[in-house]
Parts: structure tokens; sequence; C-alpha cells
């Protein structure tokens, strides 16, 4: 997938100016809604981390990527089985809800009387909100802003009907910052979800109403969707659980899409039991159940290197402080370098805003000025984007998809935090990180994006042991291996409890 070819200058990677932009907008028949200073700054930001793709070798030999990984291992060769898993873990039950606050701003709409499959399915009793990008019958599918419109669903989005064929009651939809197309979670044109775990602060996004339905207690479970971390930010920033599965393994049919490469659908919940529950019917895993403990020892990577900078202090010590705790476990620790992800940034601006362009192109032409304005800006800029750029970026994708895979070859799964800071009140747009600033967008994807790109599954756990803000705890399992990702993860989290 690719834009139209225009004249490009010589200089590699090269972005169209300002006014190859507006031709480009010519092109395809948009008319551009942000004014010139604005476009201009954000094209500077852009080019800036652009710049972590133009120091990108794709020419360099593929092999040499494979020599990330722990100290005693750097390929795949070698070789660390899967961990053994014995006992079952009690089927979770529902939690108890707040019914009377569905009306707030976490959701955009609420059936009093939705329709269920009778029968004793495994979510029977499960009150369950959708993320308003993926069709519900009945329910109008608004992306979060009135500029898009596509009539009402006729039927439910794959995802959709399997939760509702599983028994689980479809209460409505949930709030997102508009199209997907952001990672605060504050503008959606049905308002800002409020944070239930840090107060006045931002939710996280773009699922920012799935994650703060849960956390609030209006829903016992949501779908959500993830291209640059939209399931694990909200999830992390709100203190619940959220899981973007291996890329294929959910169908995105029904959903309206913002870059096909990198989009993923997923669950959240308070616990990883109810997360795993909800991906045994989203992936078709009949009556598979989370065993109790692990058979022998667990080894678990942690990632160094990109992942270990621009960190806030309070997530900083929060990850310290839960790696010494797994230690006492009894968990194995490896340092762990994935060196091709300091590319990933330039990629995401590359790949997400061609993408994104094309999957809103009707939106944007006919009713570009009715975005929120951080969304259609993002849109615009994503016309300097280029063929180039495009194909460096999926060439990188590659390769970082090897390299990952050859450095869980070593362990059972990789640790990060999700976020590199806590949540911030929606008014701050820049903090400080490493002695330096770094915008809040930018702090809150820059862990989490590489696995889409990757398309490895990854989960986030709440950790709350001595910060007052939650903190998430990201840990990343094999391609496929979405099982032991969520078996490892309870484990984890009954440790860290």
């Amino acid at each position: 997938m690719s834009p139209t070819r225009t004249t490009l200058p010589s200089q590699p990677l090269a972005s169209r100016s300002l006014t190859e932009v507006r031709a480009r907008a010519e092109e395809l028949g948009l008319t551009l809604h942000s004014s010139e200073e604005e476009l201009t700054q954000r094209l500077a930001v852009d080019e800036a981390t652009l710049e972590t793709l133009r120091s990108f070798d794709s020419a360099a030999p593929a092999d040499a990527d494979a020599d990330a990984g722990s100290d005693d291992a750097g390929s795949a060769d070698a070789g660390t089985t899967a961990p053994r898993w014995h006992g079952r873990r009690p089927t979770p039950q529902p939690p108890e809800l707040e019914t009377g606050r569905r009306h707030g701003p976490s959701w955009i709409t609420v059936s009093n009387n939705p329709r269920t499959v009778p029968g004793d399915g495994p979510l029977v009793g499960w009150e369950v909100g959708i993320k308003d990008l993926m069709a519900v019958e009945a329910a109008p599918l608004t992306a979060g802003t009135h500029a898009h419109r596509t009539g009402l669903p006729r039927r439910d989005a794959v995802a959709v009907h399997a939760l509702r064929a599983a028994g689980a009651t479809i209460r409505g939809t949930t709030n997102l910052h508009a199209l997907a197309y952001g990672a605060t979670g504050i503008s959606s044109d049905w308002g800002r979800p409020t944070n239930p775990a840090v107060p006045g602060a931002i939710p996280g996004g773009s699922s920012s109403g799935s994650a703060a339905a849960v956390a609030e207690g209006t829903a016992a479970l949501t779908l959500g969707t993830d291209t640059s971390g939209s399931i694990r930010i909200p999830a992390a920033l709100c203190g619940v659980v959220g899981l973007k599965p291996t890329r294929g393994l959910v169908s995105l049919e029904g959903c309206h899409p913002l870059a096909p490469t990198l989009d993923h659908i997923g669950p959240l919940a308070r616990t990883v039991d109810a997360v795993a529950l909800a991906m045994s019917v989203l992936a078709g895993w009949g009556d598979w159940h989370l065993p109790e403990e692990p058979e022998g020892p667990v080894r678990i990577g942690v990632l160094g290197g990109y992942f270990a900078q621009g960190l806030g202090q309070p997530v900083r010590a929060a990850v310290d402080r839960a790696c010494e705790r797994l230690a006492g476990a009894g968990v194995e620790l490896v340092p762990v370098e994935l060196p091709l992800a300091e590319h990933i940034p330039g990629a995401q601006i590359a790949l997400l805003g061609t993408e994104a362009v094309q999957s809103n192109l009707v939106t944007l032409r006919e009713r570009g000025a009715d975005l929120p304005d951080d969304v259609r800006l993002r849109l615009e800029a994503g016309l300097a984007r280029t063929d180039e750029q495009y194909a460096a970026s999926v060439t990188l994708a590659e390769r970082f998809r090897d390299q990952v895979s050859a450095a869980l070859g070593q362990c059972h799964a990789l640790l990060s935090p999700t976020t590199a800071i806590t949540a911030t009140p929606p008014e701050v747009t820049h903090v400080e990180v490493d002695g330096g600033q770094a915008t809040v967008q930018f702090s809150l994807t820059r862990l989490t994006m590489p696995f889409n790109f990757s398309g490895h599954p990854a989960i986030t756990l709440p950790l709350r042991e001595g910060t007052t803000d939650p903190v998430g705890l990201q840990l990343v399992g094999r391609t496929g291996e979405d099982q032991d990702l969520l078996a490892l993860s309870a484990y984890v989290e009954q440790i860290l409890a």
C-alpha cells in the first residue's frame, strides 16, 4: 500500500515540502484546513523524528540484526523452550458494576435492552463495552467524531460477534481519541473520559473510554484497538490490564482502519484472568483455561538501550521494584537489547502517516474541517510522506520482527515499561525526561509502537507499589504463543500482587 508517486527532492528519504504537500492535497481532492503555521511546525517535528528512519541502513545484511539478545546468546539457534505449565486457574466471574455511571464520557452509546444470545457460553453475565471504531449492530459507528459518517451497522464486527455469541452482553460503545489517531485520549466530540485512577489527568488513548470504563467499573470487559499502543497506553495510565494479541489473531473485519499494517484488536479488563477469558473466545481456543504456575524456571529479558531511555522517575522506580520482586521470586532476569528499535519512531511517522490518510481519505475530503484540530493536523501532515519512506519502514519492520524473535529465542518474554511517563494533566504537551524535553504523545507511544511493527503479542500489567499514579509493566511474547504470554502474565501478576 503506497501513495501515488510525485516528483521528489533528490536527498535520501526526503519528505514533501509544504508546497508539494499542497500539490498532493490537490491531487487527492483535499482542502487543507490547518493553517500554514500549524503545518510548518508539525512538519518540522516530524522531520526531526524521521531522522531515526534515515539512520537505518536498509542495505545492511539482515544477519547483522540478529546480534541482539541476552549476554549469552544473540540468535535463535540455541533456543529457550516455552515454559511448561500445570494446574488450572478458576474461571473468573464478572465483577460488580457501577451501572448508574454508564452515561458519562467513557461511553458514546449505551443500550438498556441489548440483544443477548441464549445459552451457557463462557461470557454469560459479562457486560462489555466496544470501542466505537468497531461495528455494533444498531449503534452508530462514530469513530469519536461527528465527521465520520458510515450509517447504522446492520451486523456486528467479527470480534464483537464472537463475544456476543459466547453470551456476553454488549452494553454499548466506548469513547476514543477521534479516528483512533492520538495517544492522549483527549480529542473526541463526545468529551474527554476521566481517568479514574488519576483525577484530572488524561486517560490515555486512543482506547480511552475502553480503559476508563473498566477502571471506573462501568464495564467488566472492553474491546480496544492498538496501532501504536492504543490498548496498552490507556490501560497503563488507568491501572488496568490490556492485551495487544499477535497480529492477525483477532479479525479486524468490521473495524474502521487507521493503519492496517499496524492495527490490532484486543481486550481490556481488571485482571489477566478476565483478559484471557476474552481471548479464548476471540481467538477460538475452545475450553482453554489459564494454568496455575510454571514447571521449572521462567526467563525474562529486561529490555535496555532504547527501552531504558527517556523514562520518568516514577516509571523507572516502579519497574525496578517490580524486577526486584520477580528476581526474589526466582524469575531469571537477563539483559536484552533490540538496537533496531531506535529507528522505529521515524518509521511510525512514515508508515502510519501514509496509511492513516488512505484509511480516512473520504472523511478528510468531505468533512475535514469538522475533525478535531490535532487529528486533522496529523492527517494533513501525512501528505508529506513518500513511497521511499514507506518502503524503508516496511523493510525495517521485517528486520525488527526477526530481531525480536531472535531475542525471544533466549527468553520466555521481554519486559519494559509500557509508557515512559505516568498520566499528565490534559493541558501539558511536553515533559522533562533525562534532562531534556519530550512531547507527551511521544513519551506515551515510544515503548509500545515497536511491537506493532513486529506484530508480537504484548500485554500491560498495572504496577502500584511505591507510586502514586499507575505505572504499566509491558511483557512481550513470542508470535502466535499468546496463551503462554497470558499464562506468564498471570504468574507475574500473582508475584507482584
